[in-house]
């Protein structure tokens, strides 16, 4: 068994007698007295120690015979004492243990920099897995200090008094109700990712990351206020997509690329999509007046944050660009039932049927007539097939960009709150540190008592282009169900309908995935 001592370097260089409270842990292999202060702590009001002068641990040692005190040392299981010299040099340890003095248990006596402990018990040190012996050393120093009560703690107190009770009752009802009309919005999902990053995070990690993001969100709600109205910049915006994505449907009307599409089907697609083209712009004209007053108060979003005025850009996109959403969808039906008729048709001319019951193609007789149909049937979708496919390609296309930029602005809100701030600005102030950064020194031994002196200190350490997934924090969304750009593009290339509409939003899984 061996004996580990983590002493402050306060308490040497002030050359105080004085007596030691802190923590005493009784491990399989070791016995750890960990030395926090010289003062009572709240969780600690024992002494585990004293710190006295040379003569006076001499007079102890000289002492023991004496009755009176091998009674009053009998009453203590686990005690340190140190002599220093006045000049701060440790000349003596001795540990009882379970009420033992045991001189050749060795004993390994850790001078540790609080101020440096202070800093890196800031990270991230709560891992139920975290079993290094300075990470729990640097929990015991972030524990021990009295902290106020926090913004976040009133905020819980307020809750629970029968104001904030009967308004929550109030407005219950309310947030019900525009819960289910923005249940599709980048604001929805972003406000529930808000309030889960809120909880999970640290207080001074919240405080950072939200302090941060407003600051970033003013700055930019200042720029849009002052380069004019949001409202008009977003109809001239709207009428440029409009006149470009009709631009698009009159080039698909002729022969694109050289490609000899099918000309009744063709002005078919155009007359609809045109006239929808046309429905949505005369749906904005309409609501222009109130479009441009209402980009006054979501303009104020910016005092929410940067990540509140992306997750509204993306809804903006979203509202622009739902005529070209509603074109994919109608082509990716006719798509996937063009696809799906020429299959059946093709295992018909084949003498073939699919058993849904046993789920297998089975050899089929059929009849002349049922031959010359399915013949006929398929020679029309096939020679359809090109239009729709090219159809498919183009809005798909025009899908997977809008799906990218969204997906991009997706990434950036979540970026601003995982990204820590509090690291951060610690590695601004010349404070940040981790465990790369400790930095031990030998600085002497006392052998007659297997005592072996040693100095820890975390210096500052660099913050950027290094993994810190373990130093501090980090926020990860409880529902990561939104699918990669990758995973997007294969489903536009198996021709799946992709219905939903925000990148984040919750995907369902196939019954089948759900039996598993």
């Amino acid at each position: 068994m061996n004996i580990k001592i983590y002493l402050s370097s306060k308490l040497i260089e002030k050359c105080t007698f004085c007596e030691l409270y802190g923590l005493v842990e009784d491990l399989r292999d070791e016995i750890r007295f960990t030395v926090l202060d010289a003062e009572p702590l709240p969780n600690y009001t024992e002494p585990i120690g004293k710190i006295c002068s040379v003569a006076d641990y001499t007079q102890f040692r000289a002492a023991q015979s004496d009755r009176t005190l091998r009674e009053q040392l009998a009453r203590e299981d686990n005690f340190l004492r140190l002599a220093i010299s006045n000049s701060g040099r440790i000349k003596h340890v001795m540990a009882k243990v379970k009420g033992v003095t045991i001189e050749s248990l060795n004993k390994l006596l850790i001078i540790y920099d609080e101020k440096g402990f202070s800093n890196l018990a800031e990270n991230d040190l709560t891992a139920e897995d975290c079993d290094n012996d300075l990470l729990h050393l640097a929990r015991l120093i972030k524990a021990s200090k009295a902290e106020p009560i926090g913004w976040t703690e009133q905020l819980h107190t307020l809750t629970e008094q029968d104001v904030a009770q009967r308004m929550y009752g109030v407005f219950l009802p309310v947030g019900k109700a525009l819960s289910v009309v923005l249940r599709k919005t980048a604001l929805y999902y972003h406000f529930n990712e808000w309030v889960e990053c809120i909880q999970q995070k640290d207080a001074n990690a919240v405080k950072w990351t939200l302090l941060m993001d407003i600051c970033f969100g003013v700055a930019i709600m200042s720029m849009i206020i002052y380069f004019g109205n949001p409202g008009t910049r977003f109809m001239e915006f709207a009428e440029i997509v409009v006149d470009s994505l009709l631009q698009l449907l009159q080039t698909l009307r002729g022969n694109p690329i050289g490609l000899k599409l099918n000309g009744s089907l063709n002005e078919f697609f155009f007359s609809c999509f045109s006239y929808q083209v046309d429905l949505w712009w005369m749906f904005l004209r309409i609501l222009s007046p109130a479009i441009q007053f209402l980009f006054i108060p979501l303009s104020i979003l910016g005092l929410f944050g940067l990540s509140f005025q992306v997750a509204m850009l993306s809804d903006l996109i979203v509202l622009i660009s739902l005529h070209a959403h509603c074109f994919y969808i109608y082509v990716a039906v006719l798509y996937r039932i063009e696809v799906g008729g020429i299959g059946a048709l093709y295992r018909t001319v084949l003498g073939k049927k699919r058993n849904v019951l046993r789920d297998r193609v089975e050899a089929h007789d059929y009849m002349n007539r049922q031959l010359f149909l399915a013949t006929l049937s398929f020679t029309v979708l096939l020679f359809l097939l090109p239009t729709i496919l090219f159809y498919y390609i183009v809005f798909a296309s025009l899908r997977f960009a809008i799906y990218c930029l969204s997906y991009t602005l997706m990434k950036i809100r979540r970026t601003i709150l995982r990204f820590p701030f509090d690291a951060m600005v610690r590695w601004l102030r010349g404070v940040y540190t981790n465990l790369e950064s400790l930095e031990i020194y030998n600085i002497g031994s006392i052998a007659k008592e297997n005592v072996t002196i040693t100095y820890v200190a975390p210096r500052t350490a660099t913050f950027w282009f290094r993994d810190t997934s373990s130093d501090f924090p980090r926020w990860e969304p409880k529902c990561q169900t939104s699918r990669t750009i990758w995973e997007f593009l294969v489903s536009l290339i198996k021709g799946e309908l992709v219905t939903f509409i925000q990148p984040d939003e919750r995907i369902t899984p196939p019954a089948k995935e759900r039996e598993k």
